[in-house]
C-alpha cells in the first residue's frame, strides 16, 4: 500500500514539473506575441494622433519653420511606427 501511494505521489510530481514547464514556455510565447501586438498598436495610435494634430491645429502657411520642423517630426514618427512594426512582425515570426 505503502509504494501505491509514493508512485501516485510521484506521479502528481511528475504532473506538475511538467504543467509548470509547458505553462512557462508557452506563457512566454503568448506573452511576447502579445507584446508585439500591444507595440503594434501603440505605434498605429501614435501615427493616428499626429496626423489629426498636424491636421487640426496647424494653419496650412508651410513657410512657417515650426510647421516644416512638425512636419518633418510626424514623418520621422511614422517612420519609427514602421520599423517598430516591421521589428515587431520580425519577433512574432522567429518565436
Amino acid at each position: 500500500m505503502d509504494n501505491l501511494v509514493t508512485l501516485n505521489l510521484i506521479g502528481y510530481a511528475a504532473v506538475l514539473a511538467g504543467g509548470l514547464v509547458l505553462g512557462t514556455l508557452f506563457g512566454r510565447s503568448i506573452v511576447s506575441d502579445l507584446d508585439g501586438i500591444v507595440h503594434s498598436l501603440e505605434a498605429r495610435v501614435i501615427a493616428l494622433e499626429t496626423t489629426l494634430h498636424l491636421s487640426g491645429s496647424i494653419p496650412n502657411a508651410t513657410s512657417d519653420p515650426a510647421t516644416a520642423a512638425i512636419k518633418s517630426h510626424a514623418q520621422a514618427t511614422e517612420k519609427l511606427a514602421a520599423a517598430i512594426e516591421t521589428h515587431a512582425a520580425a519577433k512574432a515570426a522567429g518565436n
